[in-house]
């Protein structure tokens, strides 16, 4: 049966207040957040915010030392001012970006085959390299990997019952994660050889497609978290390692980091109210184009702290690393976040650049550009590893094929066997 569109309306109007309430936050309150992120710049030097933050461990953000030679959260993108058109976007955008190599993963997956006796799955990561070439380079690939039946299930049971095993279909995501974290430290190792056996003056760029700060892996098993963990510090690691800055991307973030330690600095002030995420607050205070906040160490929660690897004989930790800014690029009224380590700070960059992090920032706001608003070279590897409903059929037709051909006995069960046939 199709979908039940009149349903499908009244229980929106049902639910109006409680959506309109989740999507608005009331105007005084966003006001008042704005107005005390004018006002942090004088309220003390970097240090002496720090200081007083100490007493939490986890106040959200911390300032850095860049912190005491600004007078606004708001860094403006001048240059954007005098645009009337994409075309002015375009051609900004290009002229930077020209020799600077950027590189992007993403990964995608095929879940757990239940439809037949035996669980298998398959993961997918793909790499776009864009060396931003007059002549234009664009080199790409894709990994895949098949998760087995051990792969994809677990042991599990209550208390007195019998152990019994099951497919857990979150053991994919995990996997997909891992494969995609391995995929991009090898691009992150032939990129570092290939800039300096060419001596380039445009350092590379990696962009990976979400948070450096997987706070998302908090609720999962201890085992599960860790190796979340473990997969993303093996990034931040190869980055550091060969010197090769990587930023990871969250395109609409809801994160509340500068409100929450807005709010522990005013508790007087913000005690009795709410943290509203910071977007909703800076995305009044920034002009329509390009507009990026001074950076911030993030100190979110214990995920930060838990991040650590050890690469190629050496022993990094990043429970202090962990830097983010927000930037705006159009279309929509919603902020992106950067996050990055924080050695980009402290590390020299191309004449014209303060520091290895403005030089990174700038290109990838440059990136946006051409990609109207989310970076090209992103969407590029979206699009190659994007595995939709059509390569799952396929999936399935290879496996029923090939164990036909092995005489391996794969089955369809019952119930995804009728709505196989129904379906035909």
């Amino acid at each position: 049966m199709p979908l039940d569109k009149a349903g499908v309306a009244a229980a929106l109007d049902e639910n109006i207040d409680a959506i309109r309430t989740y999507v608005e936050d009331d105007d005084d309150l966003v006001e008042r957040y704005q107005e005390a992120f004018r006002n942090l710049p004088t309220m003390g030097t970097a240090e002496e915010l720090r200081s007083e933050l100490s007493q939490y461990s986890y106040p959200g953000a911390v300032p850095v030392d860049g912190f005491d030679s600004c007078d606004s959260l708001i860094n403006h993108h001048a240059q954007s001012d005098a645009w009337e058109s994409h075309e002015a976007v375009n051609d900004w955008a290009r002229e930077l970006l020209m020799d600077v190599p950027m590189l992007a993963a993403d990964g995608s997956e095929i879940p757990p085959t239940t439809q037949f006796n035996v669980p298998l799955a398959y993961v997918q990561a793909a790499w776009c390299l864009n060396h931003h070439k007059p002549e234009g380079k664009l080199e790409r690939a894709r990994d895949g990997k098949l998760l087995g039946p051990t792969d994809v299930t677990r042991t599990g049971g209550e208390e007195g019952d019998e152990e019994y095993q099951f497919v857990d279909s979150s053991l994919v995501g995990l996997h997909r994660y891992e494969h995609e974290a391995a995929v991009l430290v090898e691009q992150i190792e032939e990129l570092a050889a290939d800039y300096k056996s060419n001596e380039s003056d445009h350092p590379p760029i990696v962009l990976y497609d979400g948070p450096l700060v997987v706070s998302f892996a908090n609720p999962k098993r201890p085992a599960v978290r860790t190796r979340y963990l473990e997969a993303v510090s093996r990034i931040l690691a190869a980055s550091q390692h060969h010197e090769i800055p990587v930023v990871g991307y969250v395109a609409g973030t809801n994160a509340v980091e500068l409100s929450k330690m807005t709010r522990l600095l005013l508790q007087e002030d913000f005690g009795g109210d709410r943290t509203i995420p910071d977007a909703r607050v800076l995305t009044g205070m920034m002009s329509p184009w390009g507009d990026a906040t001074i950076p911030f160490l993030c100190r979110r929660d214990g995920s930060v702290d838990a991040l650590k690897a050890s690469y190629k004989g050496q022993k990094y930790r990043f429970a202090n690393e962990i830097h983010f800014s927000y930037l705006k690029v159009p279309p929509g009224a919603g902020l992106d976040r950067l996050e990055f380590p924080g050695w980009l700070l402290d590390t020299t960059a191309p004449d014209g650049y303060k520091n290895l992090y403005e030089y990174t920032l700038t290109m990838i706001r440059a990136e946006a550009g051409v990609g109207r608003g989310y970076p090209e070279i992103l969407q590029q590897a979206d699009t190659d590893a994007v595995l939709n409903h059509q390569d799952r059929e396929q999936f399935l037709r290879l496996l029923q094929s090939w164990g036909e051909r092995n005489d391996v006995p794969i089955e369809w069960n019952a119930k995804a066997l009728s709505k196989e046939l129904r379906r035909r």
